[in-house]
């Protein structure tokens, strides 16, 4: 009788425990943090750091892109997916996709555990995070630049790959945020997109190209899409993709947009 009220009580207190057993979470945060990693190469294809390499990054993005449709993007999990799932070049994705390791086509892992607190690596090899799950850990970009220091955390700088400043206010509306080179006008220090981000109506500079390919500003005003919540201004890679993309070519991480809904539960 003692046991069975114990396990009675343990299933009013924390109904989670039996709910998680069927790993559709863990799934579901898996995918999250492709999504997650996928707008982190993104940004760095488009705002490369001096030293990045260039063809490694597209490399990556593409095992990014093949995992995510070989797994993420199915409408029906099944057996055979979530056990046998592999890539084109025969490398299996994950002995169980809900509850054992995952791995990129190169064979470099991915995670160790869906849903668990594990260290998540790029395809290349390197750490993105050393504790995925909690709030406030380091996230690092593909070439070991340090991206924010407490990811999850309103008033927290974020920085670009090559170490210049992206904002000193993620997830506040009225922060400033910075592109990554030094102002056009001569002066010293970066180039302002906002002094505040996120507000309707507000002026921000819009980065365009000339002929030869040199940048220049004009002003323009923030409308509609570009008018941002202080939940999606953390999603600072989704917002610079956002941003980018008003003058970018098409770009394979179009789906990868601040609270993307194809995710369950953001991965930010």
């Amino acid at each position: 009788m003692k046991t069975i009220a114990a396990l009675l009580l343990i299933s009013i207190i924390s109904p989670k425990i039996f709910a998680a057993s069927t790993g559709s979470d863990n799934f579901s945060t898996a995918c999250a943090t492709v999504e997650f990693m996928a707008k982190m190469v993104a940004v760095n294809l488009l705002i490369p750091g001096n030293h990045d390499n260039i063809g490694e990054l597209e490399e990556m993005q593409g095992s990014l892109k093949e995992l995510n449709r070989r797994v993420c993007q199915s409408v029906l999990l099944t057996e055979n997916t979530r056990y046998k799932s592999s890539y084109a070049n025969g490398t299996r994705i994950s002995r169980d996709l809900y509850k054992s390791a995952w791995y990129f086509p190169n064979g470099q892992l991915f995670m160790a555990q869906p849903g668990e607190d594990v260290s998540i690596y790029y395809p290349n090899g390197r750490i993105m995070s050393y504790h995925w799950t909690h709030g406030g850990e380091a996230v690092f970009w593909p070439n070991g630049q340090i991206a924010t220091f407490r990811l999850r955390y309103t008033n927290e700088t974020w920085y670009y790959p090559g170490g210049q400043i992206i904002t000193y206010e993620a997830g506040v509306q009225g922060g400033r945020w910075f592109y990554p080179f030094a102002r056009l006008d001569g002066g010293i220090g970066q180039e302002v997109i906002a002094s505040n981000w996120g507000y309707e109506d507000e002026d921000f500079n819009y980065l365009n190209f000339d002929s030869r390919g040199n940048p220049y500003m004009s002003r323009e005003r923030i409308r509609r899409k570009l008018t941002l919540s202080d939940s999606d201004l953390l999603d600072v890679t989704g917002v610079l993709l956002l941003i980018t993309r008003l003058y970018q070519v098409e770009d394979d991480a179009r789906q990868f947009v601040p609270a993307d809904a194809n995710i369950t539960g953001p991965a930010w």
